[in-house]
């Protein structure tokens, strides 16, 4: 028996994905997990939350002199050493499974949507991506960060960069690939409202679909 609806929301940056995350949860009363997720990496790794912060959805070796990559012992083998960056991945992962074990609820980044494919067993998983046209995120960073177009372009660039390579490095699949979601929503057309509508929509659809097959 399947306990009910995670939803996992992929994002571009500046494409208003955690704002349609937050807007879903409210829509369907339902928790929502963002930053949650570092608090939990910070318990789980006794690590500090600012080494915590520099390695969330980043992956890489890491170099000499960089307090916040060096090899963090693995706690089940202290033979085994690994790169700060893994064991934030690997303690985001164990906290993403509890909290869906836990019920509904909404998922920002962390490969959630990778994370949870192992669990459609007893989960329900409505996989997400939010999308929007280069130009239209620009001056949303602009906006939001209160920078120059030029700065805005890169700022988007370098984080869409660093996403798909976690992203790739972790599931070994395409950031963003059509196939690798359920839904992908254009919040340049939709806008945020919009989009979290869309959602609500196409859950509450494969709701009444799963009812019928019942």
């Amino acid at each position: 028996m399947k306990k009910g609806w995670v939803i996992t929301i992929g994002r571009e940056f500046c494409s208003g994905g955690s704002e349609v995350a937050r807007k879903v949860a409210q829509r369907l009363s339902i928790p929502y997990y963002d930053r949650d997720l570092i608090d939990s990496a910070v318990e789980r790794t006794n690590l500090s939350r600012e080494a915590v912060e520099a390695h969330d959805e980043r992956t890489g070796a890491f170099r000499l002199g960089d307090p916040y990559g060096m090899g963090y012992r693995y706690r089940d083998d202290p033979s085994l050493v690994l790169p700060v960056h893994a064991r934030v991945y690997e303690a985001q992962c164990d906290a993403i499974r509890h909290m869906a074990g836990d019920g509904p609820c909404v998922f920002v980044g962390r490969c959630a949507d990778y994370v949870l494919g192992e669990c459609t067993n007893v989960l329900n998983v409505v996989s997400v991506f939010i999308r929007a046209d280069l130009e239209k995120r620009v001056r949303r960073a602009m906006r939001v960060y209160s920078l120059g177009e030029d700065e805005a372009r890169r700022l988007i660039q370098k984080t869409d960069k660093i996403r798909a390579k976690y992203y790739a490095a972790h599931t070994q699949r395409d950031w963003g690939a059509m196939g690798n979601y359920t839904l992908i929503v254009d919040t340049g057309k939709l806008g945020t409202d919009g989009a979290a509508a869309l959602i609500e929509t196409a859950v509450n659809a494969l709701n009444a679909r799963e009812s019928e097959e019942l």
